[in-house]
C-alpha cells in the first residue's frame, strides 16, 4: 500500500523552471493549482519572466495566482491548463522522529530523485515550521512535498536546507500555514478529494478518521474500494460487458472501483487520464485477444506498464484469455516470457 502512495505523490509533482535559470519543485494541491516556495518564482514575478511548469512529459505555462513573499510566508500558488492530474491530500498529521519522504527535481536533474528524512520537531514562535534531518535536500528541492508515512498526507512543503552538501536535512513549512494563507484550499481540497478517491482509497480507516475530511460515499468511489484497471479494445467490448456483470455485484458493494477507457484512438488527454490510473490502481485486467495484441498502444504501453508494476509487486496483473490466441511475438518470444509465466501464463 505505501509503495502505491509514493507512486501517486510522484504523479502529483511538477519540475519548475523560470526563465532566468532559476528552477525548483511543486505538486498539485486543486485541479489546475501548482503549490510551491514564493523564493522559487520570485524573479519571474519581479522581472515578468515566464514560469514553466513540467508534468506527465507536458511543458506548459505557469501564472502566479496567489504570492506571500519570504518575509511572511514564502508560498505561491501557480495555475496552469492542465487537467487529469491527481492532487495530494494535506494534513499536519505528523510527530517528532517519525519518518518523512519526499521527490522533488533537484541540482538541474530532468529526471525527479526520492530522499527520506526523520522529523525533528516544530520549529518558530508559532511553530509554523518542520525541522528534519537525515537527508540532503539540496537545491531544487524547493516545493516539494513532504509525506509522513504515518498519516498517509503530505504534512508540509521543503523551504530551506541546513547544508545542501551534507545529510543536515532542512526546514519545511507546515500544512496549516498552508491552509491559513489559502484558506478556499481547504474547501477545494475535499471537493477534490471527493471525486477523486485515488489518494483517500489509498489510507487505512484510521488515517481517513485523522485527517477530519469525513467524505461521504458516492456513487462512483466508495471508501476503501479497491481500483481495477481494464485494459481492452473497442473490437472486445461485448465480451468486456459480460465482464462487467460479473463485477457488478462487487460494485455495489463498494469494494472495487473500474475504470477502463474503450477507444484506442481517443485524444491525448483521455490517453493521459488512462496512464494516471494505471499507474494507480491495484489490480490491472488484461482482456487478451488477437485484436489486443495487434494494438500497438494496447501491447506495447498498457501491457508492459502493467507488468512492470507487477513485477515491481505495485500491482496484481489478472490476464483473461477473451478469444485463442497463437503463443508467439516477439515479446513472448523473449526473456521476457518468464513475466507472463509468473502471472499464470497466456
Amino acid at each position: 500500500m505505501a509503495q502505491l502512495l509514493y507512486e501517486l505523490l510522484h504523479a502529483c509533482i511538477v519540475r519548475i523552471t523560470v526563465s532566468n535559470g532559476s528552477q525548483g519543485t511543486g505538486f498539485f494541491v486543486r485541479p489546475g493549482g501548482i503549490l510551491t516556495c514564493a523564493h522559487v518564482v520570485q524573479e519571474a514575478r519581479k522581472s515578468n519572466a515566464s514560469i514553466e511548469a513540467s508534468w506527465n512529459n507536458q511543458t506548459t505555462m505557469a501564472q502566479i495566482q496567489e504570492f506571500r513573499d519570504i518575509s511572511s510566508s514564502d508560498l505561491a500558488l501557480l495555475q496552469v491548463n492542465l487537467s487529469n492530474h491527481p492532487c495530494v491530500l494535506l494534513h499536519d498529521g505528523v510527530e517528532p522522529f517519525g519518518d518523512l519522504y519526499s521527490y522533488g527535481y533537484a541540482g538541474g536533474e530532468s529526471e525527479g530523485a526520492s530522499t527520506t528524512f526523520s522529523c525533528e520537531g516544530w520549529a518558530g514562535e508559532r511553530q509554523e515550521l518542520l525541522k528534519f534531518k537525515q537527508g540532503r535536500a539540496r537545491p531544487g528541492m524547493s516545493g516539494s512535498p513532504l509525506l509522513s508515512p504515518d498519516s498517509g498526507c503530505v504534512c508540509g512543503m521543503m523551504q530551506s536546507t541546513f547544508d545542501r552538501n551534507i545529510d543536515l536535512g532542512g526546514k519545511a513549512l507546515l500544512s496549516k500555514v498552508i491552509f491559513r494563507e489559502f484558506p478556499a484550499l481547504a474547501v477545494l481540497q475535499k471537493q477534490f478529494h471527493q471525486q477523486d478517491r485515488r489518494w483517500w482509497n489509498l489510507l487505512t480507516r484510521q488515517q481517513q478518521q485523522a485527517t477530519g475530511l469525513e467524505l461521504p460515499a458516492s456513487a462512483s468511489a466508495s471508501i476503501g474500494a479497491v481500483e481495477v484497471f481494464v485494459s481492452y479494445v473497442r473490437a472486445d467490448e461485448p465480451l468486456r460487458s459480460e465482464l462487467a456483470k460479473h463485477l457488478k455485484p462487487m460494485k455495489r458493494e463498494g469494494l472495487i472501483i473500474e475504470w477502463y477507457a474503450d477507444n484506442i484512438n481517443a485524444g491525448l488527454e483521455q490517453k493521459k487520464e488512462a496512464k494516471a490510473h494505471l499507474d494507480t490502481a491495484r489490480i490491472i485486467l488484461l482482456l487478451v485477444s488477437p485484436d489486443f495484441l495487434d494494438s500497438d498502444y494496447h501491447y506495447d504501453f498498457e501491457m508492459a506498464r502493467a507488468l512492470e508494476r507487477h513485477i515491481a509487486n505495485t500491482a496484481r496483473v489478472i490476464p483473461i484469455i477473451l478469444r485463442h490466441i497463437p503463443k508467439a511475438g516477439r515479446r513472448l518470444n523473449s526473456t521476457n516470457s518468464r513475466n507472463y509465466q509468473e502471472m499464470g501464463g497466456l
